[in-house]
């Protein structure tokens, strides 16, 4: 009796050991980020220092923390249109002091970077803080040197480190929070060409399928190609020496939730079935298969192995470009999204179809198949058709669009069957449940049932809502964490008397930074007051981001800052970079108002642990969107905006920051024992519990 998880990428990943910068620059790809690091370039010096140690330098920090350092010390305190090149990195964390004064955290701790730049002298009035570089070059310096032991021992013990323990199952709950990794993951670079050639495009809607997700045609593999010198990526990676790592892309909250069943006993053995996240057509089938063998031994983890091509299509073209967009309520009606629909649509199939034989090759009677997202939306349809008895479970973290946007889809019939393959269908809340019904019904004239569900060739699929959540005793035991406890109280520091606002998203479109920083900008316009008595500080992580989206945002904040005399404390500091999970955790603890406005999203965790994490600070009140699943969550114990309302936004600031203590602490006690209560933990017993009832009735049971 085990439990498939199966989803596009596997908790671990490969890392290969190449150290020639030669064969850095021309066979691998750049570095993959984890969440603890950020985004700037990890790749050694090709032509380190004579008398440098044999670890690599610490790298600088972001340079986007200089440009906020000069719209700060400018005189028009606008910043540059973009992020200077220099490694004299000044950061955010400044405060005028007296000469005679020195700030303790900074003498506290050497300096790894010269600042030639910053204002020198005994009659500099303005000194700037050197907390942030110190600390988060002194981090990058720890990590690497943990990166460099492992990738020591891995090539000391040969191309396959059984011993590895980056290879081993890690016992402490608290590693699927952190990460524990190397930062830097040395994969081989994709052989795809985007888009692929017109000769491959094939119509793969043919007449003879129409009501099913089954697919005649798939797009050809690429042949091998052959070593053709020792710097051929074949050559190179068929010999590298190679380990095992922990990938923190793909869904987090997933890999937390499958864990922490584990620990508490609700999941007894799973296997997990997915694709190692990096290209692979320049490994040969023994390396493959020597990947199979280790990961099942020590992970108990399946690969997927497709082209390159294969993936590229899938997922940059037609999940990103068709299906994530649309799920969002953005139907794309672009050359861009044309051009690419009707062969990424070839791709998405193949690789769920390669999904669907790797489940099938490990599924035994008796085991649970628990598929996730929308990239594997063939995936049930796929597996019902080869074992049709199969107990299936199809869970979609993200939102489910209405009707009337669904069924622009040209493949719409296709994926609502390869859904409907399963034998529950699950979302994160009641009304993108709702929208499925009525799409099957609209789409594939299908009427749901009394309960909810819908009969679909013989079967009766149930169709529910179960959000999922975090996980409390992990973000406990890591807010212990002494790094975290020093940034929270660096940050108060920092800004001692100011009502502290924090936003993180990703700067894409669904996202709503642009929205709420225009709410903000309405807020204090109406209360220029908490120009001086508030600071908002809004991260964006690093992503592909739309350059006019990016400049509109940039606009706002210089505006908001510009309306400011005091030069040195802006009303807005903006982050675009990632940043540590220790920094993440110091900012939702020491927060006063938290502010979410996705103009659509699935769930919002990052809410959920903010709340989590007040508990013992100052409760402070959650502004929300109401076009998140966490809204269904959280009801009106929230402040619930919409994000196209600027007046709305601007007004739930005000009453965010002005609420009584009697009324905050008690919408606090409701949000905090939702989020206590239906956990990750919980979220996995629930849906398995309804799979389990939704297989009695089709496999024995009675319909009602």
């Amino acid at each position: 009796m085990t439990l498939l998880v199966v989803s596009l990428y596997l908790p671990h990943t490969i890392h290969f050991n190449v150290d020639d910068p030669a064969l850095v620059d021309n066979v691998v790809s750049s570095p993959i980020l984890s969440r603890t690091t950020s985004s700037f370039d990890q790749r050694p010096a090709p032509h380190p220092h004579p008398k440098a140690t044999p670890l690599p330098s610490p790298s600088p920090v972001p340079n986007f923390i200089q440009s906020l350092a000069s719209r700060v010390t400018s005189a028009n305190n606008t910043p540059p249109a973009s992020p200077p090149t220099s490694e004299n990195v000044k950061d955010f964390f400044y405060k005028y002091v007296q000469p005679s004064q020195p700030t303790s955290l900074s003498s506290a701790l050497p300096l790894h970077h010269d600042d030639d730049s910053l204002p020198a002298g005994p009659t500099a009035a303005l000194e700037f803080e050197k907390n942030f570089r110190n600390i988060y070059a002194l981090s990058v310096e720890k990590k690497r040197r943990e990166a460099v032991t492992k990738a020591a021992a891995a090539t000391s013990s040969g191309s396959v480190p059984a011993g590895s323990a980056s290879a081993s199952s890690s016992s402490s709950l608290t590693a699927t929070l952190r990460s524990a990794a190397a930062p830097t993951v040395t994969h081989p670079k994709s052989r795809a060409n985007s888009p692929p050639p017109a000769k491959r495009i094939v119509d793969s809607r043919a007449p003879t399928v129409p009501n099913t997700p089954s697919l005649k045609i798939a797009p050809r593999r690429p042949a091998p190609l052959a070593p053709l010198s020792p710097k051929d990526p074949a050559a190179v990676f068929s010999s590298a020496p190679w380990s095992i790592v922990k990938y923190h892309k793909g869904n987090g909250g997933l890999r937390n939730a499958i864990a922490r069943a584990e620990a508490e006993g609700s999941i007894t053995d799973k296997k997990w079935i997915g694709t190692l996240g990096m290209p692979t057509d320049a490994i040969d089938e023994n390396m493959r298969k020597s990947f199979e063998a280790v990961l099942m031994e020590k992970n108990q983890e399946a690969p997927v192995f497709v082209s390159d091509s294969t993936m590229e299509g899938h997922y940059t073209h037609y999940c990103k470009d068709i299906l994530w967009p649309t799920f969002h309520y953005q139907i794309p009606d672009n050359a861009k999204s044309k051009a690419y629909e009707d062969h990424s649509w070839v791709h998405y199939h193949a690789l769920n179809k390669a999904f669907a034989d790797v489940v099938i090759q490990n599924y035994k009677p008796g085991d649970t198949i628990w598929v996730h997202d929308y990239h594997l939306l063939l995936v049930p349809g796929l597996i019902r058709e080869k074992i049709p008895d199969a107990k299936i479970g199809f869970f979609l973290h993200i939102a489910f669009p209405s009707s009337e946007v669904y069924r622009c889809l040209p493949t719409r019939k296709l994926l609502l069957r390869g859904m409907l393959g399963a034998d529950v269908v699950g979302f994160q809340s009641n009304e993108y449940a709702r929208h499925f019904r009525q799409t099957c019904q609209v789409v594939l004239g299908l009427l749901a049932n009394r309960d909810g569900s819908i009969d679909c060739d013989g079967r009766r699929v149930s169709v529910t809502d179960v959000a999922i959540g975090i996980d409390p005793p992990s973000l406990k035991a890591l807010g212990e964490d002494p790094e975290v406890k020093r940034w929270r109280r660096m940050l108060r520091e920092r800004w001692p008397d100011k009502k502290m606002i924090v936003g993180r998203d990703k700067l894409d479109q669904f996202r709503g930074v642009r929205h709420k920083l225009l709410g903000y900008e309405r807020f204090l316009q109406n209360h220029p007051e908490y120009k001086e008595k508030a600071i908002f500080i809004q991260v964006c992580l690093t992503n592909i981001a739309s350059q006019d989206l990016e400049s509109e945002v940039s606009d706002i904040v210089t505006r908001i800052n510009s309306s400011t005399h005091v030069v040195s404390e802006p009303p807005v500091v903006f982050l675009h970079q990632d940043i540590s999970f220790e920094q993440y955790l110091a900012l939702l603890y020491e927060a006063d108002v938290f502010v979410v406005t996705s103009l659509r999203e699935g769930m919002n965790l990052t809410c959920h642990e903010y709340i989590y994490c007040q508990s013992e600070t100052s409760k402070g009140p959650l502004i929300l969107s109401e076009f998140t699943g966490s809204a269904a969550v959280f009801g009106n114990n929230c402040l619930l905006v919409n994000p196209w309302d600027s007046v709305e936004v601007a007004d739930a600031f005000e009453k965010a920051l002005t609420m009584p203590k009697e009324e905050r602490e008690r919408r606090y006690k409701a949000l905090y024992a939702e989020v206590t209560t239906n956990t990750c933990a919980h979220w996995v017993r629930l849906f398995l519990n309804k799979l389990n009832k939704a297989w009695e009735v089709n496999h024995g049971g009675e319909k009602e």
